[in-house]
């Protein structure tokens, strides 16, 4: 008998629950296995066709023997819980009961059936309603992790559902009247989905029905083209109809086709230089759908300087006005005068229905906080709508009133994206050959965007300014307006720290600037908008980044490289030499990565972001049959064996990373050291025996020394870099090749020569043995001593690079 109900999730990354706890469904091969039954569940499956949906063409001799293995362990890991008649067996195949279990998928595929049937029946908000439950069940990428081709095609298949049942959602949206939220969603889609016909069809249509006709025409010339260069083909039938009939803008009001009517006498032309912001347009025009009885509406804009809080201020101004609804807008004047403003506003819209209060530059308002949020805004009309837009969002003091619980939206204005600030520059009027370096370098920055882009059309036009004086011009404007000032020099240095570093810490700002005020400067920095907190310290990102680190290598050269030597020396010698904890070592690998962006390769071969949620620890006996498993998996019986082999002989040498939640085995690796091998070892694993002949011709091992070789590299699902566990993997070598005493010699053995060769080289790794199965990488540390290989790129790290690329011609 099952204990307790027992339910599959594929909607996402693959799990079985049963009764409330979540099983370890072991590595993913073993997932895959257990997925191929799951899909065809109720149906044996030949052995042969689970060894190829597992490997394809490149199964293993053994493939068969590791498949019953992987049942095995699933009838074990069922039977515990109530389950051990779920997988049956029959002239070598295995079917999986399919009564016995509850599946997201089959939940999903009936809930949008039974929107259907709503939507047949004429009921929309119901029919919409029940899609949403649909795919509220999605967490994720269908089988999020699992390999082999058999899960692949799975994969496609229900990811294919997923984006039908989001397309007729997104129709459902359009017939409820939600044309903005649709316009300010889709692009997401069309951007994974590029080819996908139906979704510029509702793009067209969200976007029509918006009042924004000649956008509408703009992507379907855009989709045609495509479509062109992609397929070969034109536009179907249905989005060719739809562009026909916005054309000629005669449809029939009554079909629900026909664009929002619009007060011209309201109306702006529309502004060409303001781009994206859908989705917090979006969220405004819910507030002016509210009605009276909900009480006053407030929306808090938020965001660093620079960002676009003024320019979206005045769109929604706009927008507001199209609605037919009266604008007040205060920006600028000093506390006394701006209360003085507000009171008269308040008498103004006495009485207007539905008025619109604009607040700019909020944190410059600080003394009229508590006024505001415990009297002003709440005596205005109930279907008043203010907007208050600041470095800063609402206080504490906001969220916890129960006055304003449930009254409040947050918008948190984001940089621009990479479309969305090619738009602006080309709606400014730039030179072509100038944009895609403006773009580049302002990182969606809406300010440093306009602020190039004008400076580039006065250089096309007249000649003036020189390059190196607009590039000067922009960068100090930029510093200005989104850093501002700093209350001291050292605060300064903080700064220039935190823009240079990958990580900020408290630590790292100690070494770097040894002067005792430490914990002071990273308050003060972490109090600043424009600095981010992130999980391995504070951050500075985007333009504001590259202008402070510009800045500085141009004012002080000698002060510029002296805080690179201090950063880089605090993460090699010391974050590097104490990183333990997975986490840390992932930290010095991406600010070593970045420390080194501007020369060299090893910035393509470090992660930027993400995490595994995983811890390390060392070997134990009871590790050991899970290790060799492994190994055989992902590379074959030649490195299980040699894995048993070291396990016996140095046990120590194996680092593991498992998961912190479920203690299932990620990934592992070893570090040998060799002192004078004996000849049972060398002839029990070639690859080492190889590198021992290869010591032999290179050096004399002098007494006390030894060599090290990072022997296994075993992390199936993470073999393509970067990622955070071949970081960890990465640090620990690097750790042994920098603080290891008496290293003579260290090598690598990999099983992707090929991928990792260009690292290799940069960091000073002589390939002594080319791919095929694996390839070995060595460095003599006798000849090329860790002092003096640390230092091998700084010069590229410190100047390669050295000028901005802004102005230069996308040709040149």
């Amino acid at each position: 008998m099952v204990s307790a109900p027992c339910r599959f999730t594929v909607l996402g990354p693959p799990g079985l629950a049963c009764g409330g706890t979540r099983l370890d469904l072991g590595t993913p091969q073993q997932q895959a296995v257990l997925m191929l039954l799951l899909a065809n569940s109720g149906s044996y499956v030949r052995m042969g066709e689970v060894v190829d949906g597992l490997w394809g063409e490149h199964a293993p001799a053994s493939g068969g023997a590791v498949i019953r293995t992987y049942i095995s362990r699933i009838r074990r890991l069922l039977s515990e819980h109530g389950l051990g008649s779920a997988i049956s067996s029959r002239s070598g195949g295995y079917m999986l009961d399919p009564s016995l279990f509850e599946l997201d998928a089959t939940e999903f595929t009936e809930t949008v059936e039974r929107a259907r049937n709503e939507r047949a029946g004429g009921h929309i908000s119901a029919a919409a309603k029940l899609l949403e439950q649909a795919l509220g069940l999605w967490t994720g990428t269908a089988l999020a992790g699992v390999p082999g081709e058999a899960a692949e095609r799975e994969r496609f298949r229900l990811e294919r559902l997923r984006l039908i049942a989001t397309q007729e959602l997104l129709r459902l949206r359009l017939e409820l009247g939600e044309h903005a939220e649709v316009v300010a969603e889709v692009p997401l889609l069309i951007e994974q989905n590029r080819l996908e016909e139906p979704l510029y069809e509702i793009y067209l249509l969200a976007l029509y029905r918006s009042g924004r006709r000649a956008e509408a025409l703009e992507v379907y010339r855009t989709a045609y083209d495509l479509l062109g260069r992609e397929l070969g083909v034109s536009p179907g039938p249905q989005l060719q109809e739809i562009h026909d009939r916005i054309l000629r803008a005669d449809v029939d009001l009554d079909d629900g086709f026909a664009p929002a009517p619009v007060a011209p006498s309201r109306t702006r032309p529309p502004d060409r230089q303001f781009v994206g912001r859908d989705a917090d347009r979006a969220a405004f025009h819910d507030l002016l759908k509210k009605g009276r009885g909900e009480g006053p509406g407030l929306l808090f804009v938020r965001g660093p300087a620079g960002i676009g809080k003024s320019t979206l201020l005045r769109k929604l101004a706009d927008d507001a006005a199209a609605a037919g609804r009266r604008v007040w807008h205060l920006h600028g004047p000093a506390p006394a005068e701006a209360r003085e403003r507000l009171e008269r506003f308040a008498e103004e819209l006495s009485g207007v229905p539905g008025p619109v209060l604009l607040i700019d530059s909020f944190e410059e308002l600080g003394e009229l906080e508590r006024w505001l949020r415990d009297e002003y805004l709440r005596e205005l009309p109930g279907d008043a709508i203010t907007v208050v837009a600041g470095r800063t969002g609402p206080s504490a003091a906001w969220l916890t009133d129960p006055a304003w619980s449930g009254r409040i939206v947050i918008r948190h204005l984001d940089a621009l994206t990479a479309t969305e600030s090619a738009a602006l520059v080309e709606a400014r009027g730039v030179d072509p050959g100038l944009r895609r370096s403006i773009v580049d370098f302002a990182a969606g920055n809406p300010f440093a965007l306009s602020l190039a882009a004008e400076v580039g059309r006065s250089m096309s036009a007249t000649g003036q300014p020189s390059r190196r004086d607009a590039v000067r011009h922009v960068v100090d404007n930029v510093l200005a307006r989104l850093a501002g000032s700093v209350p001291t020099d050292l605060h300064r240095w903080a700064l220039h720290v935190c823009a240079h570093a990958r990580h900020t810490t408290e630590d790292l700002l100690r070494a770097v600037l040894p002067d005792g005020r430490a914990a002071e400067l990273f308050d003060w920095l972490r109090a600043q908008p424009y600095v981010e907190t992130a999980a391995h310290g504070l951050d500075v990102n985007g333009v504001l980044r590259e202008a402070l680190d510009h800045h500085l290598r141009w004012r002080d050269p000698v002060g510029y490289e002296r805080m690179h030597r201090r950063i880089r020396h605090y993460v090699m010698d010391e974050l590097l030499r104490e990183a333990r904890d997975p986490h840390a070592s992932v930290a010095a690998m991406r600010t070593l990565g970045h420390l080194r962006r501007r020369g060299g390769v090893m910035r393509r071969y470090v992660s930027r972001a993400g995490e595994e949620d995983v811890r390390s620890s060392m070997v134990t006996p009871a590790d050991h049959d899970e290790l060799v498993a492994m190994a055989r998996e992902s590379h074959g019986e030649p490195a299980a064996a040699s894995v048993r082999f070291w396990l016996g002989r140095q046990p120590g040498a194996f680092s593991l990373l498992r998961c912190r939640e479920s203690n299932r085995l990620r990934a592992f690796m070893s570090w040998l050291t060799l002192g004078t091998p004996e000849r049972e070892a060398l002839e029990a694993d070639p690859v080492v025996g190889e590198i021992w002949q290869d010591v032999s011709r290179r050096m004399a091992v002098p007494p006390g020394a030894h060599i090290a070789v990072a022997r296994h590299l075993v992390c199936p699902g993470f073999e393509t870099m970067p990622s955070p566990v071949t970081d960890v993997f990465q640090a620990r070598m690097m750790r042994g090749w920098l603080h290891e005493p008496g290293l003579a010699a260290s090598y690598v053995v990999v099983s992707d020569g090929e991928a990792w060769r260009p690292l290799m080289a940069y960091l000073g790794h002589e390939e002594v043995r080319a791919d095929r199965p694996y390839a070995i990488f060595g460095h003599d540390w006798l000849a090329d001593p860790p002092e003096q290989w640390r230092d091998h790129h700084l010069d590229e790290e410190l100047w390669a690079d050295r000028h901005l690329n802004l102005f230069l011609r996308q040709d040149a």
